[in-house]
């Protein structure tokens, strides 16, 4: 049904004319239904007549239209809901009536046509927090995306194809805490990620970002032992 008032009352004015002559048109509508809603239709013309007539409009004759409409809607779903349950009807007959098609199938969601830019929120220690957006300007991600993944790389030097960049985790978030292992040293580490449908397809790549890491964490001593770095 319309949104507004006025193609409410068109729609309904339509629906009334069309399932008054079951010779012409037979939706499998009692008698009763098109009576209930021939009635309605009637009450809401006159009411939205008289609300909007300048003589007759003010604030009684405005509520007297509210009124029609809800009980106009009211019949509206009863009807709506038995020609609905007709199978004889096609899609065309709906329309006619004003009653939209359900769809039957989805729309697929396309693949991400453009990839996430990675902002480094902090570091705290070996823990990299990251965050994915749409543009420098606008968060979130893009409408048909599920998620991303991303990959990260500890060098001084991203590489430059496929090779090299070693799988993080797959997530629906855009705040995402990525852990480090520990170091002797201090690392360079780069990041980047892409955005994925509900199908799994991958768009392109994000631009990778780096940041510098501290030694630090719990690294294996060669008795057994374990050595704690600081951070």
């Amino acid at each position: 049904m319309p949104s507004s008032q006025a193609a409410q009352v068109v729609w309904s004015q339509n629906l009334a004319t069309l399932i008054a002559n079951k010779l012409v048109n037979n939706y499998g509508l009692s008698d009763s239904q098109i009576a209930s809603f021939e009635q309605a239709n009637s009450v809401l013309q006159a009411a939205y007549l008289a609300s909007v007539e300048p003589t007759t409009r003010g604030r009684i004759t405005n509520e007297r239209k509210k009124l029609a409409l809800k009980a106009m809607r009211e019949q509206a779903r009863n009807i709506v809901y038995t020609v609905r349950g007709n199978a004889a009807l096609t899609s065309d007959q709906l329309l006619q009536l004003g009653i939209s098609v359900p769809k039957t199938t989805r729309t697929p969601s396309p693949v991400p046509a453009t990839s996430p830019v990675i902002k480094v929120l902090k570091t705290e220690g070996r823990l990299v927090t990251i965050e994915l957006s749409q543009t420098k300007s606008r968060r979130g991600k893009p409408a048909k995306v599920a998620g991303a993944t991303i990959f990260t790389f500890v060098g001084p030097v991203a590489p430059q194809g496929a090779d090299g960049w070693k799988f993080v985790e797959n997530t629906t978030r855009t705040t995402v805490e990525l852990p480090f292992p520990p170091s002797s040293t201090g690392d360079t580490i780069w990041i980047t990620a892409f955005w994925s449908n509900s199908r799994d397809e991958s768009g392109p790549a994000a631009l990778p970002v780096s940041t510098n890491l501290p030694a630090g964490g719990v690294l294996p001593k060669e008795t057994g032992e374990t050595i704690r770095l600081a951070a």
